[in-house]
């Protein structure tokens, strides 16, 4: 399995929106992606404006389906002017797994 988390800076009265924006993205996940294993997102109780985001795939090829989809674009296209600076991500994987490699982007 290949893991992704990330830290996301959220600006102030943002964060409304930016929920409204993964809920959606996570939904679509969860219907049309059988190889995403786990999407989603939670709020820092420590700092209330830092989300943490967990997505968890098959394998690499189920991680480039995700960047493959109609949906992706359009929800970068959503959060991205609501967050306060670039998210700090992490790549982890199982043992024996070879971490995936950057995303097909058009």
């Amino acid at each position: 399995m290949i893991t992704f988390v990330a830290h996301v800076p959220v600006k102030a009265g943002s964060e409304e929106s930016f929920e409204a924006a993964m809920a959606e993205m996570a939904a679509r996940v969860h219907e049309h992606e059988p190889g995403a294993i786990y999407y989603e997102f939670a709020k820092s109780i420590d700092d209330p404006g830092v989300y943490l985001v967990i997505e968890v795939y098959a394998d690499e090829d189920a991680f480039k389906a995700h960047w493959k989809t109609d949906f992706i674009r359009p929800s970068i296209a959503k959060t991205r002017p609501l967050m306060n600076g670039a998210p700090h991500i992490k790549q982890y994987v199982s043992p024996g797994t070879q971490p995936a490699g950057p995303p097909e982007r058009d």
